[in-house]
């Protein structure tokens, strides 16, 4: 497998402006799926809107988008984030068969884990440009649209608190609201936002937070 060809590459955080912004709390929502949808941190989130946590957002309610600081595929350096990253879910019984590979033929450019000083909280698969990217299991998609520094961009929720991000897509083929099924195509291969080749950044996220997706596929590597 290669190591190297077709990574993602290094995103350099940057502050945004954002005032007069806001986010509408959506079924599902937590302050870390939220967070990591507006490219920000739990931490600021909640100091951005000192109510808010897990038990308090209701779908409807208005929160106010703090000065951002996105982190392309590297997990926040909150205290304690990253230590969080490696344990085991403990509150579900998920079996790893519910969750096939998006791609049925690809090389992994880049594991998760450190690289070059910081955590990449994904997996790249290297494929052609135009690979059918399929949906790891059923679920309802959250977000399909552009991110900095991911580009084209799938997020969807499977339920449980467990999401997967699709990430670098030459086309998205899913719109915000829609139920997919397992194995179903919802995007192509491509190299939108910042990265050096054709692939597809796959992340297995619970409750906001990355796991690595290695251990919780249909197949192992």
């Amino acid at each position: 497998m290669a190591l190297a060809l077709g990574a993602c590459a290094p995103f350099q955080p940057y502050t945004q402006e954002s005032s007069d912004r806001y986010y509408i709390v959506q079924p599902g929502d937590n302050v870390d799926s939220i967070a990591f949808l507006l490219e920000t941190t739990p931490r600021q989130l909640r100091r951005a809107n000192p109510w808010a946590n897990s038990g308090k957002l209701q779908p409807g309610m208005r929160l106010s988008i703090p000065s951002q600081q996105p982190v392309h595929d590297i997990a926040t350096s909150e205290p304690g984030y990253r230590e969080q990253l490696e344990q085991p879910p403990q509150d579900i019984q998920l079996s790893s068969s519910e969750f096939i590979w998006p791609l049925r033929q690809f090389e992994v450019s880049s594991h998760f884990g450190n690289r070059r000083g910081r955590l990449h909280s994904g997996i790249d698969l290297r494929a052609p440009r135009g690979t059918p990217i399929h949906a790891a299991a059923d679920g309802r998609v959250k977000f399909s649209g552009n991110k900095n520094g991911y580009g084209k961009t799938i997020v969807i929720d499977h339920g449980r608190g467990i999401e997967t991000v699709y990430a670098h897509n030459d086309r998205n083929l899913v719109a915000a609201g829609q139920r997919v099924l397992q194995g179903e195509v919802i995007a192509r291969v491509g190299r939108s936002g910042r990265t050096t080749g054709y692939h597809l950044h796959f992340e297995y996220r619970r409750h906001g937070q990355a796991l690595n997706p290695v251990h919780r596929m249909q197949a192992a590597l």
